[in-house]
């Protein structure tokens, strides 16, 4: 199994808006990308609007460095109830066209809070419209969410399938994912604006051809103001 090594720093600035100004960005929330892979269950608060942007460095052993930019947008649109819609833009040294990614919607939806005993449990549906440069085609994905606490530490398990467009020569039609993780609210329950996090995941690879890919993250998020966090990893 071959395993792939990047170095990935990311640094975003999440606005809130509400129409009633009563709602606080919760640093602790983990969000896909925002730095790592790994994400909870819990949707951004009722008629929370959230704007999400990204920068990074990918350094890829087996494929050419590049440059990466990501802009998301997250609305509360029911309670429990998430949805949003993202792209991407990435360059590389050695070309200087950039390459916009394709539109990505996405609806996340939390069953319930965690109790004692009991699991917090969501899903998330992503589907991918062909739009950008090079793209792969429409693809879709579901993905269970479940986040159990133990004192201030809170570990979390993602688990999803994804359908892809399969009709290029060595493409899958369908992949397989996992991740485990784990995060930590550094100074709790006094002062709190640093929530360090690490995972390990585990997913097929694209093309037929290839070796799962296997890897570890790091990274935390910072609470810079009551409507700002920043976050790297």
């Amino acid at each position: 199994m071959n395993r792939l090594f990047v170095l990935y720093l990311l640094s975003v600035l999440a606005f809130g808006l509400s129409s009633s100004g009563a709602h606080a960005i919760d640093h602790s929330n983990l969000d896909e990308g925002r730095p790592l892979r790994v994400e909870d269950p819990y949707p951004i608060a009722y008629r929370e609007l959230a704007l999400e942007a990204g920068v990074g460095f990918s350094i890829n052993r087996r494929s050419n460095d590049s440059f990466l930019s990501s802009l998301d947008l997250l609305y509360g649109a029911y309670p429990n109830l998430q949805v949003g819609i993202g792209t991407s833009l990435s360059t590389e040294p050695d070309n200087e066209q950039a390459k916009f990614g394709d539109i990505e919607l996405e609806a996340l939806y939390n069953f319930n809070q965690e109790t004692l005993r009991i699991p917090a449990l969501g899903v998330k549906l992503e589907f991918a419209v062909p739009s950008g440069v090079d793209s792969p085609g429409t693809s879709a994905k579901i993905k269970g969410l479940m986040t159990k606490s133990y004192g201030r530490l809170s570990t979390h398990i993602n688990a999803g399938y994804q359908y892809l467009n399969g009709d290029r020569d060595g493409k899958r039609d369908n992949r397989l994912e996992f991740i485990l993780g784990a995060s930590y609210p550094v100074g709790a329950p006094q002062y709190t604006r640093l929530t360090i996090i690490g995972d390990v995941f585990t997913d097929l690879s694209v093309q037929r051809d290839d070796s799962s890919v296997v890897g570890t993250e790091f990274g935390f998020r910072y609470q810079l103001t009551q409507r700002t966090v920043w976050d790297a990893g």
